[in-house]
């Protein structure tokens, strides 16, 4: 029982203290904030990030491109993207309904590619990048020309 209690421990540590971006370095382009936890069990500096956002204007395009950390047998993409949008008036907050285009290319092969609404469910980030590939373009392409202001995140990014 222990046994079971110390392994349990060390998971759950390795889980809160590991890097959820794991297999993906920012290297030129739109440079994403990286989303954090407020609080995480690291003694070894901040927490590490939990994800990438981007603003994205209306009929605006962003574009990042990631190296691949390591060229190993993490090919499956993770996370999910989340898009939020408002317009702000001087009394109040409005929803809005803005859309984004948005797709994954491993060395210029597409992986992976989706549409999201403001205010709808999450989109899984699904697709395979083949293993030699050394770099990650993504794109995402507001469709709308609404005033809001939008912001779009990539939650759990990574390569499994």
């Amino acid at each position: 029982m222990a046994f079971g209690l110390v392994l349990s421990a060390v998971l759950i540590y390795v889980t809160v203290t590991s890097d959820p971006t794991e297999g993906l370095d920012y290297a030129s382009g739109d440079k994403p904030e990286e989303m954090r936890k407020p609080v995480c069990f690291s003694d070894s500096g901040p927490c590490p990030p939990t994800g990438f956002k981007w603003i994205v204007p209306a009929s605006g395009v962003v574009q990042t491109r990631f190296a691949r950390e390591e060229i190993d047998e993490r090919t499956k993409f993770r996370g999910w993207v989340r898009l939020d949008a408002a317009m702000f008036t001087k009394d109040e907050v409005r929803s809005c309904a803005a859309t984004v285009d948005w797709s994954l290319l491993a060395d210029g092969k597409p992986v992976a590619r989706g549409t999201i609404k403001a205010d709808s469910e999450d989109r899984e980030v699904a697709g395979r990048s083949p293993r030699e590939a050394r770099f990650v373009l993504f794109t995402a392409r507001r469709t709308d020309s609404l005033p809001c202001s939008s912001t779009l995140q990539w939650v759990y990014a990574g390569l499994d």
